[in-house]
């Protein structure tokens, strides 16, 4: 049927935020005809679940601790839609919001939504419960982009054709940070535009993405790759966080970029729980794990 769609999610651990994003999207207005996930984790009990209102397929990519992009990408081409849209683990959406993305689909374009963190997150959380418990959430919507356009990859949709032309998510990007710039700057460069619709998406505050120096080496490694592509740096934000607290070399930008020391168990403690955290105006990659 014209108006079917498929959902991707990517999962490691998180079981039970699993559950609770089955049972969101069985509450959907228009729910999905398939949903996709590709277990970062060898298969088990786990893996086995259905629902009775539409099928789940469940893929496995499993070669490194945190194989972001190919995940993705395996689910992507597990898809039996065109329409696809893909949602970190721990997701809750507007029952109207599938509906609103499919009357109003066109293709070329990814679909976003705000994003509002919620500081704990119920294990049985409803989208309406959440509505009303406006002591979970954190201090703000995350609104963060790349470039002049809005993209957040814990929620988007996006036609296969359009995934398929950006070539989806580079594999060469591993672990934390950059990768979902470099996609979203891919998709650019093939005319995909991006529309950040008017409804809020509820997921789990993670402090770490304020500031993430416990993934210092990966985004540094995946800068560098992303430089050598485009012939500049993102997340530039991240950048001079690390470069004004001694972890990267301050000339960077002219002598390549590179590590001085690791951070400090301490370090990385206040980092995360510091009350001032530092805001990345680039896209931030998120672990769905």
């Amino acid at each position: 049927m014209k108006d079917n769609f498929s959902v991707v999610t990517i999962v490691k651990n998180r079981t039970q935020q699993l559950s609770n994003l089955i049972h969101n999207l069985e509450q959907a207005s228009v729910p999905p005809s398939e949903l996709v996930v590709v277990w970062m984790a060898p298969p088990s009990d786990n893996s086995l679940i259905q629902s009775p209102q539409f099928c789940i397929k469940h893929k496995f990519a499993t070669s490194e601790e945190l194989p972001l992009a190919l995940a993705r990408n395996r689910g992507f081409s597990a898809c039996e839609n065109e329409r696809i849209v893909h949602l970190d683990v721990d997701c809750v959406c507007d029952p109207q919001l599938f509906e609103h993305m499919m009357q109003n689909w066109q293709d070329k374009i990814i679909y976003t939504t705000h994003i509002q963190p919620v500081n704990d997150m119920p294990e049985d959380a409803t989208f309406d419960a959440l509505q009303v418990r406006k002591d979970l959430f954190a201090r703000r919507a995350t609104d963060h982009t790349t470039g002049s356009q809005p993209f957040q990859s814990t929620v988007f949709a996006l036609d296969k054709a359009s995934f398929d032309a950006a070539n989806g998510f580079d594999e060469h990007y591993h672990g934390f940070g950059i990768g979902d710039i470099d996609f979203a700057t891919r998709c650019a460069c093939v005319g995909t535009s991006t529309h950040r619709l008017d409804y809020v998406t509820f997921n789990q505050y993670r402090a770490n993405y304020q500031y993430p120096i416990n993934h210092l080496l990966d985004i540094v490694t995946n800068a560098n790759l992303y430089k050598s592509k485009w012939g500049y740096y993102p997340a530039t934000n991240w950048l001079s966080a690390f470069m004004r607290a001694g972890f990267i070399n301050e000339n960077y930008e002219y002598n390549g970029l590179c590590i001085k020391r690791m951070p400090t168990e301490e370090e990385i403690f206040q980092a995360l729980h510091s009350d001032h955290p530092i805001e990345d105006a680039a896209n931030l990659e998120k672990i769905s794990a």
